[in-house]
């Protein structure tokens, strides 16, 4: 079916499929796998469906019709038969979609003893030593022998220690968020940072885990320049109306020509709110960050030396500082050829070479198989959200994707478990 690949990429059940992250997308294709008869092994850092229990009380971008599937609704009924199915039209706040629709999934008899939680991995890699393909030597490199090896998976657990997986294929679904980038310019680290991080603070007002006793009559600084950035300073200047003696200062990236759409309208809305109150202060980024002992008090506070845009600096203190940069995929796999830069160059010299030869018959699906495949035989990423996402605005998109992954391993492009189960509660 995907002639463009080196290797064929069929693989027939039971074979054992791991799968990183348990949100929606790890819950889904973990159901999707055990429908087709494959065994799974789900591999979490944290809790099922942790971001979208940290998304709170805040609502999705979608209706629940388009974040849940026939599948996962099929599940929830086998399992649940005295559950009232969800209103399609409902709009569901993070804290809702995990509560009633994620979380019972992982419950669910198909799952349960899969799910590995508070085991992050930490490493990937194949059983068989394999050299990386060379650009002269790509066509007639051993690809089918590589595909054929499997994957070792190290999880460094909370409760069991660490040990080690072993699965014929990978399906990566943990995002994009993963570490943030420093505080200092271009999203280095500032001086001390790694040292104090531990110290920041982490919540916002619309964050489950939110006290208000943390911030009232305090000076909260925010650092970055993300999405995540602009929303935690927009929920900050609103909940300041009822806590008028909290300070708010947004240390920020210097204004661009081109700036990104979510900075724009934050500062649209929150400059003409600027007073000795609520601040932004543009910069380079930060320097330095240390924290020190108010003479009153005994509490500590922080002081932060901010970079200018003439080099100069300024120094700035606070009571709580939160980081709110930008995100980076952390790197688990350096073995493998999905973190080698000279194979991903040249996969995708060859999938674009593709694309050109077969412009005419290209579709949605040829789109969804190139979202998904890697230059590392067996190993799928599926992504929906990003730093520049709310959680779950891709998933209806990714479904799809994730559609495309089982067709491929299925040999059938055809192949589509949600089709055939709206077909079968009509």
């Amino acid at each position: 079916m995907i002639d463009f690949l080196p290797w064929d990429p069929e693989m027939e059940s039971p074979a054992t499929i791991g799968i990183l992250g348990a949100g929606p997308l790890g819950i889904e294709a973990a159901l999707y796998a055990r429908f087709l008869g494959y065994h799974v092994s789900i591999f979490e850092s944290r809790r099922v469906a942790h971001r979208m229990l940290d998304w709170h009380n805040r609502p999705l971008a979608h209706p629940a019709a388009e974040l849940t599937t026939s599948l996962g609704l099929a599940a929830l009924v086998a399992q649940y038969p005295e559950k009232s199915p969800l209103d399609p039209e409902r709009v569901l706040t993070g804290k809702e979609y995990a509560e009633e629709y994620l979380v019972p999934l992982a419950k669910t008899d198909l799952l349960f003893d899969d799910i590995h939680f508070l085991s992050p991995v930490i490493d990937v890699s194949r059983i068989q030593p394999h050299e990386p393909p060379t650009a002269s030597g790509w066509d007639e490199y051993p690809w089918q022998d590589r595909c054929n090896d499997e994957f070792r998976i190290v999880v460094q657990g909370r409760h069991r220690g660490t040990w080690v997986s072993h699965v014929d294929c990978i399906i990566d679904c943990r995002g994009n968020q993963h570490q943030a980038k420093g505080l200092g310019p271009g999203g280095g680290q500032a001086i001390g940072e790694r040292e104090l991080q531990k110290d920041f603070s982490l919540v916002g007002p619309e964050d489950r885990k939110f006290d208000p006793k943390v911030y009232r009559n305090r000076k909260v600084l925010v650092v970055g320049g993300s999405v995540h950035a602009a929303r935690t300073m927009l929920e900050f200047a609103e909940w300041q109306k009822t806590s008028p003696d909290t300070d708010l200062v947004w240390i920020l990236p210097p204004r661009r020509p081109e700036e990104p759409e979510h900075l724009a309208r934050a500062r649209a809305i929150l400059e003409p709110q600027a007073c000795q109150r609520l601040v932004l202060i543009e910069c380079l980024g930060v320097q330095s960050i240390e924290k020190q002992s108010q003479e009153e008090g005994g509490d500590s506070a922080w002081k932060l030396t901010l970079i200018k845009q003439d080099d100069s600096t300024v120094e700035i203190c606070g009571d709580c500082v939160i980081r709110r940069t930008e995100f980076y995929r952390e790197t688990i796999a350096p073995s493998l050829l999905v973190e080698n830069p000279d194979a991903m160059r040249r996969f995708w010299q060859e999938i674009s070479a593709e694309s050109t030869a077969t412009a005419v018959e290209a579709n949605r699906f040829d789109q969804w198989v190139k979202d998904v495949i890697t230059p590392e035989p067996g190993y799928y990423r599926l992504n929906a959200d990003s730093d520049e996402r709310a959680p779950g605005e891709g998933l209806p998109k990714a479904f799809e994707r994730l559609r495309a992954i089982f067709a491929i391993l299925g040999g059938r492009k055809d192949l589509d478990l949600y089709a055939i189960m709206r077909a079968q509660g009509e």
